[in-house]
């Protein structure tokens, strides 16, 4: 199973400002830690962390988890390339996400879309 997130609509949420950088860090750094636990010790579990921008550090140690920056900095667009990618191989393929058009694109190109509580009730469900 392969779940494509769209981390910067994750950690961002309703309050985000970009006054104010160090919220945003501290957001993506526990949420990362919390997702990362979740896929910790999965089999056939594929969880690519996207993020907006440049290329930075995500402050915390994770394993379970890839993250990805990507080089034109958006990540809507590397989670749809990504999603057509894994589907041309045959095999499934789940965006995560809250932004209505990246879901709507995501479907059309027969990708399945599920939001960010439902990715970690179902890590929760798969460990055990």
């Amino acid at each position: 199973m392969i779940f494509l997130v769209d981390g910067s609509n994750a950690v961002r949420g309703k309050s985000y400002d970009p006054r104010f950088p160090e919220m945003e860090q501290a957001r993506t750094e526990a949420w990362l830690l919390r997702l990362d636990s979740l896929a910790a010790g999965q089999r056939r579990v594929e969880v690519e962390v996207f993020f907006d921008g440049p290329r930075r550090g995500v402050g915390v140690a994770i394993s379970a988890l890839s993250v990805r920056f990507p080089v034109d900095g958006d990540a809507d667009e590397a989670i749809l390339g990504s999603a057509r990618h894994v589907l041309a191989m045959g095999k499934g393929v789940t965006v995560v996400t809250g932004d209505g058009e990246l879901a709507e694109e995501a479907r059309s190109e027969g990708a399945r879309v599920i939001g960010f509580s439902e990715l970690e009730n179902r890590l929760r469900r798969s460990r055990g």
